[in-house]
C-alpha cells in the first residue's frame, strides 16, 4: 500500500473548480492510476482519498492511498504547488511534491494495544428504511440521510470502529463539520447522493490486527469515492498537520 501527499496550487483557477465537485476530484485522482481494468479502476487500485485545507497557511492537501503506487505526471502544469523556496516549511519536512511513501511494511508491524493520533473525514449518515406497503416489513434500500451533532457523529464512530478492530475515547476525540449534507448529482446516476461530512482528530487503540488493517486499506463508511472514509494514523506524539 502506498500513501501519497500532494499540494494543490491554491490560485489555480483549475484547481478551485476540481475541489468544488466531489466528481471532478474523483476524477483527478483516478488519473494518477492506469484505467484499463477489468472492474472498476477505484477498487482495483484500492484508491481511498482526502482533501485537508488549511485557510491559516493557505495550503490544500490532498492525500490519496492506494494499493498501486500513484503516477501524477496526467495533472496538469500548474495544479500542484511549487514548494521550493517556500519559507513556511520547517527545515525537516520534505519538499517533494507529490510524496509518495510505501506504509505497507509499517502496517506490518501494528499489534494489538498500539495507540495511534488518527484523522478522518467520513460521511456520518444513515439510511431510513422503507416500509413495504403490502407486507409492513422494512427494506434495506432506504433513504441515506445526514447525522446531527457530535454525540451522533461519535456514536457513528464507537460503532465503525467496534466493527474495525480498534476503539476510541469518545472524550478524547474532536469532531468539526464539513459541508455539513453537500449534495452532489451524478449524471451517470438518477439518485442525488447526500453527504454529511465530519472530519474526526483524536487517538485510537488496536484491539484487533487484522481486523484494523483491512479497516486502514479499505476505508470507513460510504462515499469513498467522493474524498471519505480515508483513515490516517501516526504514532502517538507526532502532529497530524
Amino acid at each position: 500500500m502506498y500513501l501519497a501527499r500532494a499540494f494543490l496550487n491554491p490560485v489555480s483557477t483549475d484547481v478551485r473548480r476540481t475541489i468544488s465537485s466531489p466528481e471532478l476530484l474523483h476524477k483527478r485522482v483516478m488519473l494518477a492510476f492506469p484505467n484499463n481494468t477489468n472492474g472498476p479502476a477505484r477498487e482495483t487500485h484500492g484508491v481511498l482519498h482526502r482533501l485537508d485545507e488549511d485557510s491559516r497557511r493557505g495550503r490544500i492537501a490532498l492525500h490519496i492511498q492506494s494499493r498501486t503506487e500513484p503516477n501524477f505526471s496526467r495533472f496538469r502544469d500548474g495544479f500542484l504547488l511549487d514548494l521550493n523556496g517556500d519559507l513556511g516549511l520547517d527545515a525537516s519536512f520534505d519538499v517533494s511534491n507529490p510524496a509518495v511513501v510505501k506504509v505497507s511494511d509499517d502496517w506490518d508491524t501494528i499489534k494489538v494495544g498500539d495507540a495511534f493520533a488518527f484523522r478522518l473525514v467520513a460521511n456520518t449518515t444513515k439510511r431510513i428504511a422503507k416500509v413495504d406497503q403490502d407486507s409492513g416489513s422494512k427494506t434495506k434500500n432506504g433513504m441515506r440521510v445526514g447525522l446531527r451533532g457530535d454525540e451522533e457523529r461519535l456514536q457513528w464512530l464507537t460503532r465503525h470502529a467496534l466493527a474495525g478492530g480498534f476503539e476510541i475515547d469518545q472524550k478524547q476525540v474532536q469532531v468539526a463539520e464539513i459541508k455539513p449534507n453537500a449534495r452532489s448529482l451524478d449524471q451517470h446516476q438518477p439518485q442525488v447522493k447526500t453527504f454529511a461530512g465530519a472530519r474526526f482528530d483524536g487517538f485510537l487503540r488496536v484491539t484487533d490486527t487484522d481486523l484494523f488493517r483491512k479497516t486502514l486499506e479499505k476505508g470507513v463508511g460510504p462515499a469513498k469515492a467522493y474524498g471519505f472514509g480515508l483513515l490516517s494514523i501516526r504514532r502517538q506524539g507526532v502532529n497530524l498537520e
